[in-house]
């Protein structure tokens, strides 16, 4: 069975009709982002109709002219500085709406130089298209196109069985004065769920993981750990933070607790940090790396606790591991370096992410258990068990 390739949709605007008809013509058909896969392209000459086109259906590439001045022919030559660049105009439109790639296809390539990204290429129209197609190709391969709409499928989809299978049937129970709010709480928890454990390994497969290895039922992804960046306004426990404190400079993750940080009823002055070291200083990875390529087993073992945050083999409850992902690196929590910093200063510290739920808290409860031991001297079991022996000796049963 032939899998049919996707379509991705792409639209080009240019206030030029002939250049419009060749650029359709040569794209339209191409192969991009997969062997079955093909760009289908529509030119369009109106820079003002270019967002009623991205709001009344999906467009995957948005290749953009830069035009200087307005499209009134009549407005004087010099009025043409004071109209911001088409295109400029229409990019910065659509990234309030929404997201999608652009390419800019352009005689004046020096007008939109400081917005190139990976996102936002630039083609200077003397390259030919050639190029262009190129450059589109590129964006395909970074799986941007792919991601983005794999994503907005699958909430699609979730959205849509919820409210044929779930609103629809059970209307009369809203339409009865219910409070309309709830519908909304409900259909966003739903979200939000359909984005963990099953939800996330079909949106991996969606997104081209044929191998089910992004999550399982007992083990998680990486990135699962992490917000990033941090979604709350304000500072939570949990939260990692990259610069100096205690002219200490580094990664550090807060402690204070995230109820003495909400905005209007702040009760911390200072907020409470553990210093984050790289694995590489830990004695387990650096043991590991000189027993390469055949570490021994006592040496493996105690790396995997370190990195399962487990406490086999003697591994002490002060550490808690933190796995990269991304730019993060492999990072080790270290309880025994604290460090405190005015919460009016903290403003100099780079918010990076944000432990995820159930993390965050697993985190917190190992804090917690590290300072919150007892120690004791251990029981003399040897004089219990003589004790006990000597009295069912006595019963004439010994032990």
């Amino acid at each position: 069975m032939i899998v049919p390739g996707i379509e991705w949709q792409a639209l080009y605007v240019d206030d030029d009709p002939d250049l419009c008809r060749q650029v359709e013509e040569y794209l339209d058909g191409e192969v991009v982002g997969g062997s079955e896969d093909v760009l289908r392209v529509q030119a369009i000459t109106d820079f003002d109709s270019a967002l009623g086109e991205l709001e009344s259906r999906r467009i995957d590439l948005l290749i953009l002219d830069v035009r200087v001045g307005p499209h009134d022919q009549d407005t004087p030559e010099d009025a043409g500085n004071l109209v911001e660049e088409e295109g400029v105009r229409i990019i910065n439109a659509v990234r309030e709406r929404r997201f999608v790639p652009v390419v800019f296809y352009t005689g004046l390539d020096y007008k939109v130089r400081a917005m190139e990204s990976p996102v936002v290429r630039i083609v200077e129209k003397t390259e030919g298209l050639p190029i262009l197609l190129r450059t589109i190709k590129e964006i395909f391969d970074t799986a941007l196109p792919q991601t983005n709409r794999a994503l907005v499928r699958h909430l699609e989809s979730v959205q849509r069985d919820y409210m044929w299978g779930f609103v629809a049937e059970h209307w009369s129970r809203f339409a009865e004065g219910a409070d309309r709010k709830e519908l909304a709480y409900l259909l966003a928890k739903r979200l939000a769920i359909s984005l963990s454990g099953p939800g996330i390994q079909q949106l991996a497969q969606d997104m081209g993981d044929t191998t089910g290895a992004f999550t399982s039922d007992e083990r998680v992804h990486p990135m699962l750990y992490y917000l990033l960046p941090p979604v709350a306004p304000v500072p939570l426990a949990g939260d990692l933070y990259h610069g100096a404190i205690a002219e200490q400079a580094g990664y550090w993750i807060l402690i204070t607790p995230s109820c003495d940080m909400v905005l209007g009823r702040e009760k911390a002055d200072f907020m409470l940090f553990a210093r984050c070291l790289h694995l590489d200083e830990q004695p387990e990875f650096t043991d590991w790396k000189a027993g390469l390529p055949e570490p021994s087993n006592n040496v493996n073992r105690r790396l995997r606790s370190l990195l399962g945050n487990n406490r086999q083999d003697g591994q002490p409850e002060r550490f808690y591991f933190l796995p990269g992902v991304i730019t993060l690196p492999d990072l080790v929590v270290d309880f025994q370096q604290l460090a405190t910093m005015p919460r009016s200063k903290a403003s100099g510290l780079e918010r990076i992410a944000s432990l995820d739920s159930p993390f965050a808290e697993a985190f917190l409860a190992r804090f917690a258990r590290y300072f919150g031991r007892l120690g004791t001297l251990d029981l003399d079991v040897e004089s219990v068990m003589s004790r006990l022996n000597n009295q069912v000796g006595e019963q004439g049963s010994p032990l």
